[in-house]
């Protein structure tokens, strides 16, 4: 139940960053409302298993450069992170997450985990 809460939180969060000037975009689904709905969830659940498959080893090899840039570095792995949840969606037909530049995309990042965390904290998915 917590994995279907949290794919929820990052679907809100994307959603949220698309509707900000930030360059991500999220294509398919145009036909119906559900079918838009049904987009956002899956590239919820692409981004959240890579945020639980792929980010803790990175942000383990990338633990010297963070310490030094006393945690800024986090917001590049983030980037890092949405950059290959972008790269994954092109491998299905019907669904694509489409991020600009480096920096807007940096910025669409930070967004989207803060709506994401703030999501949680409402659903009460971040408690143990």
């Amino acid at each position: 139940m917590r994995f279907v809460l949290n794919v929820i939180a990052m679907a809100v969060g994307v959603w949220v960053a698309t509707l900000l000037p930030l360059d991500i975009a999220v294509t398919g689904g145009e036909g119906e409302w559900w079918t838009r709905l049904l987009v956002f969830g899956a590239v919820g659940v692409i981004l959240q298993l890579l945020n639980q498959v792929i980010k803790p080893v990175l942000q383990i090899l990338a633990l010297p450069i963070t310490i030094l840039t006393l945690g800024l570095f986090a917001l590049v792995v983030n980037w890092f992170v949405l950059w290959l949840a972008a790269w994954v969606t092109t491998w299905f037909g019907g669904i694509e997450l489409v991020i600009g530049d480096f920096w807007l995309a940096l910025v669409g990042a930070l967004v989207i985990t803060i709506i994401s965390s703030i999501v949680r904290g409402l659903t009460g998915s971040a408690q143990e």
